[in-house]
């Protein structure tokens, strides 16, 4: 039972860091964030609840491997460009624009993978209905956005 109940706790816990914030250590997006005017609320669950949407929208292996290379330039950035991932700061899941400069970042392979952790948890809270989509949109770009 003990067990059982660790496993609740840690499942639980997990669940509020994604849906309240990420631990402070984490780099947050130098970028504002963009979404596509296309997703509305009215349509989720045609569009970014769709199975397939996200890899439907995302942008070619090719474009992103560009876009990596400049920004790690530009940025100043340590290490090569495979230590990184090119971020959407607003999830394509969460209605966020594929390839405008504004939701574009290179994050860390580490630091994705919690925010991967963030997206998931907001992504299905928005199409539970837990959430509208702008609440998800609001509350990755206060975990993960710069700040004011």
């Amino acid at each position: 039972m003990r067990g059982l109940m660790t496993g609740a706790a840690t499942l639980v816990g997990a669940t509020l860091l994604a849906l309240t914030g990420p631990a402070t250590a984490f780099t947050r997006a130098p970028v504002p964030g963009a979404v596509d005017p296309a997703i509305t609320q009215a349509n989720v669950h045609a569009t970014v609840c769709r199975l397939g949407y996200t890899k439907a929208v995302r942008p070619s292996k090719e474009w992103s491997a560009s876009v990596k290379a400049r920004l790690l330039i530009e940025q100043h950035l340590p290490g090569k460009i495979q230590d990184y991932e090119l971020d959407h700061l607003v999830p394509l899941g969460l209605g966020g624009a594929p390839r405008d400069p504004a939701n574009l970042w290179l994050q860390s392979w580490p630091e994705a993978r919690a925010k991967d952790d963030d997206e998931s948890a907001l992504h299905r809270a928005m199409c539970t209905g837990r959430l509208s989509l702008e609440q998800a949109q609001q509350r990755i770009l206060e975990q993960w956005g710069p700040r004011p």
